[in-house]
């Protein structure tokens, strides 16, 4: 899984018949800091997110896994929306 920010959405007035109606996010890959790093990737929006939102995103196979991405070309999915972080410092 990848911890990400929402940076931004992906418009596409032609695409797959399978992807038709999924909303797909640009997601910036961030540290456990929080800080941005260059990768970024765009996935598919399973649970409402929003710009600004910190998520987690599921890549490859198991991007295919959610009721809202089963069988269809995605390799990229937000899958849940981060509220919290609680990190050891051991």
């Amino acid at each position: 899984m990848i911890l990400g920010k929402v940076i931004g959405t992906v418009w596409s007035t032609k695409k797959d018949e399978n992807l038709v109606g999924s909303k797909l996010l640009i997601v910036k890959q961030l540290g456990l800091d929080f800080k941005e790093k260059e990768n970024f990737v765009v996935a598919v929006d399973s649970v409402g997110a929003g710009e600004g939102e910190i998520v987690l995103v599921a890549t490859g196979s198991s991007a295919r896994q959610t009721n809202s991405t089963k069988n269809r070309p995605v390799d990229a999915v937000v899958m849940a929306i981060v509220d919290k972080l609680d990190i050891s410092s051991n």
